[in-house]
């Protein structure tokens, strides 16, 4: 579910990439569907109320009919119209080529019960809550069960930012995707290597496995942000986050090239193209191509989406090990050096749902321990929920998600691909243009700055 997650619309756009660039709601891999449909989980008995009343629901699906993730939802559905007497679950399609009619109904008052369009982390979703367009489930989360837990306590406290706003949540999560850097551990064990836990390390990693005859470093030149993601994660690491989102979203003038910070990571990201880390035609191979050819053994690593396991699943070789380490950290860096980049896909309940308490009660079951485990072990999901295991295919999982007790949590590309005025590539673009050698790092740090001038006076001018 890749890419199609990276923004509400953009985490829906890349769940077409992913969603339409490659991952799950952008196309992330399918699986085999299960059979029954899921019971109510403990938590969804101890708070379902005979107050809640069957009725018509209309839930978003991110997936066409027939897919796995599709099937999933639809047995959570067939389970409420079992419970609730009158329930009558319809699915509609949400994610991308949809979006705009969705968010039309939205703004006419006549939403999907359930949808995906706030997201914590982004600065681009909050207006739909500053505007009362989605409900505040704040009361549901937080009511407590027979066992005095509640709601919320089921997830890990690093997704909660994806869940709230101003304090107040508003999503329940699905999921969650990361970036790491995966490796085929196959080749790492055959050659005696071991992820890199710093930036030094890494460059000299790359160097070794290069020696093997063998391309380090996975990547495709025809999606900007994947390019951006090296870029994204080095800046986090020299800088530290807030700094960046001053300079995206901030009103007041700002430029990257006043804090040497960002032309370091520049500098740092360009020595993996100056010295021959990237695969072969990396400028013109596409995503889903060069996935492949990584999988194929044509390169040791690709920094990726955690989705990529279950989005390249009919391409992966039946012995192949898949393994996952977090990005490496840097010397002298002003950034949380454990920070790390994803989302929690948070599902909302539309303000003016028709039948909120029955929408809820569905992302209770939706987020509950069963549903999410068969997800799980059916779609090699990555849950949020504290009782749910990571899949055991995807080695070094369970530490990564150890190690993100007290990380920081960053939503990925810095929500820059759900940005108005041309944010993202004026952003991403430069970073391009750099390793194809068409400018130096001073040059595209120069020139992001230049591009953001024309961001602000765009933003400022639709604020009049």
């Amino acid at each position: 579910m890749r890419s199609r997650f990276l923004s509400v619309v953009s985490v829906i756009l890349l769940l077409a990439l992913v969603i339409t660039a490659c991952a799950p709601a952008a196309t992330p891999a399918p699986t085999q569907a299960p059979t029954q449909a899921p019971a109510a989980t403990k938590a969804a008995e101890a708070t379902k109320a005979p107050a809640i009343k069957g009725g018509p629901l209309e839930v978003g699906v991110l997936w066409e009919e027939g897919a796995p993730w599709y099937d999933l939802i639809k047995e959570v559905g067939d389970s409420m119209e079992k419970d609730f007497p009158g329930t009558k679950v319809t699915y509609t399609f949400n994610n991308t080529a949809a979006r705009p009619a969705i968010e039309t109904r939205m703004k006419a008052g006549n939403p999907l019960d359930v949808d995906f369009i706030f997201e914590g982390m982004d600065p681009n979703s909050y207006t739909w809550v500053d505007n009362g367009y989605i409900l505040d489930i704040t009361k549901y989360m937080e009511e407590k069960r027979a066992d005095g837990t509640m709601w919320k306590d089921d997830f890990i406290p690093l997704v909660y930012p994806s869940m709230q706003y101003k304090g107040k949540f508003y999503g329940a999560p699905e999921q969650a995707f990361f970036w790491l850097v995966h490796y085929n551990k196959k080749m790492f064990d055959d050659w005696g290597l071991k992820p890199a836990t710093t930036w030094d390390e890494f460059l000299t990693l790359c160097e070794t496995i290069k020696s093997k005859g063998v391309a380090p470093i996975a990547v495709t030149g025809q999606v900007n942000f994947y390019v951006g993601m090296w870029f994204d994660s080095l800046v986090q690491r020299y800088v530290g986050t807030q700094k960046v989102m001053d300079f995206l979203y901030g009103d007041k003038p700002a430029k990257l090239a006043d804090d040497p910070g960002f032309l370091k990571a520049a500098q740092e990201m360009n020595k993996l193209a100056q010295k021959g880390y990237l695969i072969d035609g990396w400028q013109g191979t596409d995503f889903t191509t060069v996935q492949v050819y990584f999988f194929q053994g044509k390169a040791a690593m690709i920094l990726m989406g955690s989705w990529l396991m279950t989005e390249m699943k009919a391409s992966i070789p039946p012995d192949y090990k898949l393994a996952v380490a977090p990005f490496p950290s840097v010397a002298d860096g002003k950034g949380n050096q454990t920070a790390i980049f994803g989302r929690a896909l948070s599902w909302n309940v539309p303000a003016k749902s028709k039948n909120p308490d029955l929408a809820v009660e569905f992302l209770r079951r939706f987020t509950g321990k069963e549903a999410a485990q068969k997800r799980s072990d059916q779609l090699g999901e990555l849950s949020v929920r504290k009782d749910v295991p990571p899949p055991a295919a995807l080695i070094g999982m369970a530490q990564v998600f150890k190690d993100l007790e007290k990380a920081e949590f960053i939503l990925y590309n810095y929500g820059i691909t759900s940005a108005q005025f041309g944010a993202m590539n004026a952003w991403y673009d430069p970073l391009v243009e750099m390793w194809t050698g068409k400018l130096t790092p001073e040059q595209a740090i120069a020139k992001i700055d230049t591009n953001f001038e024309s961001v602000r006076q765009q933003r400022a001018a639709a604020k009049k």
